[in-house]
């Protein structure tokens, strides 16, 4: 019975004229065994079935089309519309009065029946994309079942979101439904955090002659302050999370930094401990020990070199001006050639080499590769004095296909 209720006006009264008209025809093949009061009876159920599958309108029609018929076929004279009792007159006016309010409260009742059950179903739909939303913080979930509820909800074909950019344009970020060729009108929800428009919530009418409704519109604006709280619920996500990684950032370039000017005091000191050394006139250097203090100063102005080297390197990655440059890179000689770097700024240290593939080829840029292995070797070297037992295991070779 629901459907009829989808059918055009002209439908549904034409439905309810020949519900009346076969119930006449009915009544007339077996009027010999009715009364007139049962008959009367019978055109009132007639009424109130039509009132409660068609609707008001249509019943308000039956209620008038069972009174001519009453009157007509049932009430004497026969088969004319004159009355010539006093008390047929006041049995058809009461049975006209009946049958109109009968009509029309069941008529009545029944329409707000249908209009609870859909705002029930509205609400139902509504909560649960609430709840839906709520969770999300991802916009690129968020946006399409946006597009996808308020299609179902209005009825429309089309739905498109529309936020705008960093550069005030309005950009296209999520869309639902199926554009048509003919001429449209579209409906515009702005999608606001106080005075702030962040974007809009843009529908497509069914057609030019069927705009949306008072409650639609209602509708479409409450979606639209939810969605608006959305993308602010996004904003403050990214923004806390941008945050968090920025004082993360923070507290590892304090720490960095604080290692690093413990490593750059090291070779400092020691130039500047051989210099003033070799400076003093007061002592006279034999040339082995000369040229051994040269040797410490020369060795540990490398090692300042390297590290200022790495600092400017991580400022470059960081500001996305230096980049990789791959190229064929015998591993193994260069990794011999960092092991014997690390034994000539570390003298005491103990190097195990063990080089399985003598012509182990990778695609790297050297001078990267070549500044991990040197940061690698530095550390374990620094670890390994710490402990007492200065020995470093390096060992070289293929795992796997890699």
């Amino acid at each position: 019975m629901n459907a009829i209720y989808t059918w055009g006006a002209g439908r549904r009264y034409a439905l309810s004229a020949g519900g009346v008209g076969l119930a006449t025809l009915l009544f007339t093949q077996f009027s010999a065994d009715f009364q007139v009061a049962n008959v009367a009876l019978l055109y009132l159920l007639v009424v109130l079935l039509v009132a409660t599958t068609i609707g008001t309108g249509p019943a308000i029609l039956a209620s008038t089309l069972a009174f001519l018929g009453f009157n007509f076929f049932f009430v004497e004279p026969l088969h004319s519309f004159r009355v010539t009792e006093p008390q047929d007159v006041l049995r058809l006016i009461t049975f006209l009065i009946v049958a109109i309010i009968g009509g029309s409260l069941a008529g009545r009742a029944r329409e707000q029946a249908e209009a609870a059950a859909r705002a029930a179903s509205e609400l139902a739909a509504l909560y649960g994309f609430s709840q839906t939303i709520s969770a999300e913080v991802d916009l690129e979930r968020i946006l399409p079942l946006v597009a996808r509820t308020v299609i179902q909800l209005l009825e429309v074909p089309a739905c498109t979101v529309l936020l705008y950019d960093s550069d005030g344009r309005l950009i296209e970020r999520a869309a639902a439904g199926e554009s048509r060729p003919e001429p449209q009108r579209r409906v515009d929800a702005f999608l606001r955090i106080g005075q702030r428009v962040l974007g809009v919530l843009r529908v497509t009418q069914r057609a030019l002659d069927n705009p949306l409704t008072r409650d639609e519109h209602a509708r479409l604006e409450m979606i639209a302050s939810q969605v608006g709280l959305v993308l602010e619920r996004a904003r403050l996500v990214e923004e806390a999370s941008l945050t968090r990684a920025q004082a993360e950032s923070d507290r590892l370039k304090a720490s960095l930094l604080s290692s690093v000017s413990h490593d750059l005091r090291t070779p400092l000191s020691v130039i500047k401990g051989a210099v003033t050394s070799l400076l003093d006139d007061d002592v006279a250097w034999q040339p082995e020990a000369r040229r051994e203090l040269l040797s410490a100063i020369n060795d540990e102005a490398d090692h300042l070199n390297r590290l200022v080297g790495n600092l400017l390197d991580m400022s470059r990655i960081e500001a996305g001006v230096l980049e990789a440059r791959p190229e064929s890179v015998d591993l193994a000689e260069l990794v011999t050639a960092e092991v014997d770097s690390i034994c000539g700024r570390w003298p005491a240290l103990d190097v195990d080499a063990t080089i399985d593939d003598d012509h182990a080829i990778v695609e790297a840029d050297p001078i990267f590769l070549a500044r991990v292995l040197s940061n690698l070797l530095d550390n374990a070297a620094k670890a390994a004095t710490r402990t007492g037992h200065p020995e470093v295991e390096v060992s070289v070779g293929r795992h796997g296909d890699g």
